[in-house]
Formats: structure tokens, C-alpha cells, sequence
């Protein structure tokens, strides 16, 4: 019984060990690159934002229409706006299947001093499309990531309820008679048949 039992505990600790191996493995191999890209993606979004500024307040002169190969259309808001006498007609960086505004609304937005063609609007960019984008990418990521972890636990849980179930029933095993001889064997019985 005893080497049943050495048997079981060596089998539980395989098993312990290689469920460990592999939540590791999702963790290093999955999460982290996942989130060190995400990290490297939000950071350069935030630099860019350091090269705009001066606020100002544009005018959406109008929204150009896009459609992709499956004909969803697409509205591009163009801002105009004035600095140091000059005016500027700047398309937006980003284009959505929703129309962001309607022509003639006015818009405060954030432009370059040393390059005032360039600009950004701080409620439509690049980075609040991503930032949007990000939440549900992470979301979804994470669930596929986190579904296999929760479920080589549950295996490992189920694996380890057995083992110690028949760990169990090895170590309180039922009662049986003592063996009985077949027959009566005499010691003096000089049978020689």
C-alpha cells in the first residue's frame, strides 16, 4: 500500500509541476509580449501629443466620404483653422463609419507652432481610436488567454480529486476473511501415494 501511495504522491507532483510549466508559459509567452506592445503603442501615441502646442478653434469645413471593398462608407472630418495669418484645411488622421461632426461645427484642436499644418484634434485621433480599439482587443485577449489557465486548473483540480480518492479507498481498504486451507494437512500423515 505504502508504494501505492509513493506512486500517487509522484503523480501528483508531476502533474502540479507541468500545470504550473504551462500557466507559466501563457503568462510569459502571451500575456507579457501582449502587454509590453500595448505599453510601447500607448507611450508613442502620448509623444506625439507633446509636438501639438498650441490650442486653437478649427472650423469642419466638410467630411470627405470613403467607401472600403465591402462598401462600408467612411466620413474623414477636414478641419480649416487660421495661424499667423495663413489658413490651413487639415483632413483628420482618422476616418470612422459614423459621421464625428457635422459640416460648419467648430472644434477646438491642438497644432504644431513649427509646423502648423500639422494638428490634432484631442477628442478624434489616432490615439482615442486606439485607446477605444485597445479596451476591447485587451478584453478579448485576455479572455483567450485566461480560458486556458482556468480550464488546465480545472484539470488539474479533477486530476487531483482522483488521486486522492484512490489514495483513499487504498489506505481504508475493505475487510476480508483471513485465507482458510483448502484441506487439513496432518504432520504425521505419511501418505505417500
Amino acid at each position: 500500500m505504502e508504494n501505492g501511495n509513493k506512486k500517487n504522491s509522484g503523480l501528483m507532483a508531476v502533474v502540479i509541476v507541468v500545470a504550473v510549466l504551462i500557466i507559466l508559459g501563457v503568462v510569459t509567452f502571451a500575456i507579457i509580449p501582449f502587454l509590453t506592445v500595448k505599453k510601447l503603442a500607448d507611450d508613442s501615441m502620448d509623444m506625439m501629443d507633446g509636438n501639438y502646442d498650441t490650442v486653437i478653434t478649427a472650423v469642419i469645413t466638410e467630411n470627405t466620404v470613403h467607401h472600403d471593398e465591402d462598401g462600408t462608407t467612411f466620413y474623414t472630418p477636414v478641419y480649416e483653422y487660421e495661424f499667423n495669418g495663413k489658413t490651413y484645411r487639415v483632413p483628420a488622421g482618422v476616418s470612422s463609419a459614423e459621421k464625428k461632426y457635422s459640416d460648419g461645427d467648430k472644434v477646438e484642436i491642438r497644432i504644431s507652432s513649427h509646423f502648423p499644418g500639422r494638428m490634432t484634434d484631442p477628442n478624434y485621433n489616432a490615439k482615442t481610436a486606439f485607446k477605444k480599439a485597445s479596451k476591447t482587443i485587451t478584453g478579448v485577449f485576455l479572455v483567450a488567454a485566461i480560458l486556458p489557465v482556468i480550464m488546465i486548473l480545472a484539470v488539474v483540480i479533477i486530476i487531483l480529486a482522483v488521486i486522492k480518492s484512490i489514495r483513499k479507498k487504498e489506505s481504508n481498504p475493505a475487510y476480508t476473511a483471513p485465507a482458510q486451507p483448502d484441506e487439513y494437512n496432518d504432520p504425521n500423515d505419511d501418505y505417500r501415494g
